[in-house]
């Protein structure tokens, strides 16, 4: 058994809401938590409120380390995880073992991205030299609730260290990749909802991209079993090639999950769930009426996405690759020249928490790489905050980027972004919210946020929030080149619904559509500076 004490009565998150338990006690809102094994992945295991303290058991007896979505402050609601820990007798402090975790994973990032330099870390070290004073202090302290009080400081802290060293390694490296590898025509993407319909605004944002990636919601296309209306499709794919850009199709069959649940199918296909040979009989022929349809249009299509979700674990992954192959399948009987992606999502598995019959998202992909499917690449989807994964930091994301490095395939990521606004739901608070740092005087690194105040709003999505979000993320892309490119998760905000569009409803620019387009066009300066510095010599 593991203790985690909270000192403050509102727990790890004071602005999440709160319910009474019996006999009164404030019930804090542990959705989000979830224990991790020793390798870093989600572990089986149970969790509990008791008064002040967070009781975890693992499935296992092993060392495990917490992982929740907790308030930073001003800097937002992010998921964050403590150390891996033995169980024992005397209670741990839950803030004191996150700002250990960052304090160390900061070590251990500068190691691999070899950025102990001071040139190349700037604040970064200075951050986390902060992080550690703070740190020790809290260590020292004999008042608890001042020691987690300067505990929260060293998570703030450590977490602008942690960002701000994932940035500038970034930074260093994108200007690198123009000299290594020229910007290909899958850099920068964008991915199309065809429930909003092409208008004069967003055909004129498309133009700015590389690639269009229009996608093909199997519950928009078949709401009714047997009636299929292809004309949303349609219209992208024709405005698309008016445009003469470069189409992605897909996914034909998306298996994503919502807190476990599958979002994205029609109802008589999840009737069909308890039925193998009819569930795979449905996406066989789901699947090769698209692959017909557009096989004149492009050879680039997304046979399947999610099905390394938790929300599956009930088929058992044995299931999952026979359906992922069925759909792959299913393209190349009608299109043999396809070039063919299988996408992941989710790819910290939060949901996963080691349930049987499932598989972390690297070790899904190896699987069917291991089932020679003969798959063009593989795509990774990173959407968070809103109806997406929970917020993580920076550095998080990075290090879950680098496990793709040494694929045997190409590798895209095929869907990124966050909201512009938040959109008042339950869920939508629950995945948490990112802000950028605030830089002070030269020298003086990020402003320390104050202690996570009770009475005032918590941050909340904004437009410029957004745009520093992606800005950020796609110098993390542009920095690894074996990611062969990175397409943003929406075009258009839809009246109701996501709003994670580079345009908004009425078809206004967002920040992050000059942002994301200013990275693109840095990277094409240097590569031709560099190409034209070659050519003089």
């Amino acid at each position: 058994m593991h203790q985690f004490r909270v000192h403050d009565p509102l727990g790890p998150d004071p602005h999440a809401p709160a319910a009474r338990g019996e006999g009164g006690q404030l019930q804090w809102d542990l959705s989000s938590c979830h224990l991790l094994g020793p390798d870093g992945r989600p572990a089986r295991g149970a969790f509990k409120q008791v008064n002040g303290s967070i009781y975890a058991r693992p499935a296992n007896d092993t060392p495990i380390g917490l992982a929740l979505v907790v308030d930073v402050g001003p800097r937002g609601r992010m998921m964050l995880q403590t150390c891996f820990l033995p169980a024992r007798e005397r209670p741990y402090e839950l803030f004191l073992e996150i700002a250990r975790w960052l304090i160390k994973q900061f070590v251990e990032d500068c190691e691999t991205w070899q950025m102990w330099n001071p040139a190349l870390a700037q604040d970064a070290i200075e951050l986390w030299e902060r992080a550690r004073a703070s740190f020790r202090e809290a260590l020292r302290c004999d008042d608890p609730v001042e020691a987690e009080r300067l505990a929260r400081r060293a998570v703030a802290d450590g977490l602008d260290a942690g960002e701000a060293l994932a940035v500038h390694h970034a930074d260093h490296l994108v200007s690198r990749r123009a000299r290594r590898k020229a910007v290909s025509a899958t850099t920068l993407g964008v991915c199309i909802d065809p429930a909003v319909a092409p208008n004069a605004a967003s055909v004129a944002a498309l133009r700015r991209f590389d690639v269009a990636c229009v996608r093909t919601p199997w519950r928009l296309i078949e709401p009714v079993e047997g009636k299929l209306d292809f004309s949303p499709i349609d219209a992208w794919v024709k405005s698309c090639l008016a445009e003469r850009k470069p189409i992605v199709l897909g996914p034909f069959v998306d298996f994503g999950t919502t807190d476990g649940e599958p979002h994205a199918l029609p109802h008589h296909v999840l009737a069909a769930r308890g039925d193998a040979k009819r569930m795979r009989e449905l996406v066989w022929a789901h699947v090769r009426a698209l692959a017909a349809r557009y096989a004149r249009t492009t050879p680039l299509v997304i046979a399947a996405s999610g099905a390394n979700c938790a929300g599956w674990h009930d088929e058992g992954i044995d299931r999952m690759v026979d359906l992922t192959r069925t759909a792959v399948a299913a393209v190349r009987d009608v299109a043999r020249e396809a070039k063919v992606i299988v996408e992941l999502q989710s790819p910290a598995a939060e949901s996963w928490r080691g349930t049987k019959g499932t598989a972390w998202p690297t070790s899904f992909l190896q699987r069917l790489v291991a089932e020679n499917l003969n798959l063009a690449a593989a795509g990774v989807r990173i959407a968070q905050g809103a109806s997406g994964d929970p917020v993580r930091d920076l550095m998080t994301t990075a290090g879950l980027l680098d496990g793709y490095v040494g694929r045997e395939l190409p590798v895209f990521v095929t869907g990124f972004g966050v909201p512009s606004a938040d959109d008042g739901s339950a869920m939508s608070f629950a995945r948490g919210v990112w802000t950028p740092r605030r830089v002070g005087d030269a020298g003086a690194g990020a402003v320390a946020p104050a202690d996570p105040p009770h009475d005032d709003a918590p941050p909340k999505w904004s437009p410029r929030t957004q745009a520093e979000w992606g800005g950020a993320l796609f110098s993390i892309v542009l920095a690894r080149t074996f990611l062969e490119g990175a397409w943003w998760s929406r075009l258009q905000d839809a009246p109701t619904g996501p709003r994670d569009g580079v345009l908004d409803a009425q078809g206004q620019p967002k920040p992050v559509f000059a942002r994301l387009l200013a990275l693109r066009e840095r990277i094409e300066r240097d590569a031709r500076a560099h190409q034209a510095s070659r050519s003089a010599r």
